[in-house]
């Protein structure tokens, strides 16, 4: 079996590609491995998310993002529709319930 040969410590389902530190105006530098490992290009747009009490910070290229919100938009559409058929089907069969209920008070009449 043949194993690939990793520098970068294992983290999850991604890895440890390097260190870096913020400059005076705000500014990181991702480390060389890391944009050629992620393919990250000059000018590339990310969303930051963070989490003060964990002292975490994370990038997520706006593309990635953008796919994930587009799938999660279509799915969600999806499971709408289902939840609307059942929901019709649930009146409809309500709606049959209180007819019989209608022909059930008319012949008593």
């Amino acid at each position: 079996m043949h194993h690939k040969k990793e520098n970068s410590q294992g983290f999850g389902h991604g890895k440890v590609l390097g260190t870096t530190s913020m400059g005076e105006r705000g500014q990181i530098v991702i480390p060389a491995e890391a944009r050629e490992e992620l393919d990250i290009k000059p000018g590339e747009k990310f969303i930051v998310f963070g989490n003060k009490r964990k002292g975490a910070v994370i990038l997520v290229k706006a593309e990635m993002f953008n796919r994930f919100a587009d799938f999660f938009m279509s799915t969600s559409k999806k499971f709408e529709k289902m939840a609307q058929a059942i929901f019709d089907k649930t009146n409809t069969s309500s709606d049959d319930d209180d007819d019989d209920d209608d022909l059930e008070a008319d012949e008593k009449e």
